[in-house]
């Protein structure tokens, strides 16, 4: 398992995760889900809102 200060490298496999979802409130998106459904690309923008 990764730990929170590891980054990843390009083209590495992401752990499994869940998180709730932002726009349907009491459902979550799941890593495996996506996967189920084809190669999943993830992005981590921060911002200032």
């Amino acid at each position: 398992m990764q730990s929170r200060t590891e980054a990843l490298e390009i083209g590495s496999r992401a752990p499994g995760f869940a998180l709730p979802s932002a726009n349907w409130e009491g459902s979550t998106f799941a890593l495996s889900t996506m996967l189920g459904r084809g190669p999943v690309i993830i992005e981590f923008l921060r911002g200032t809102w």
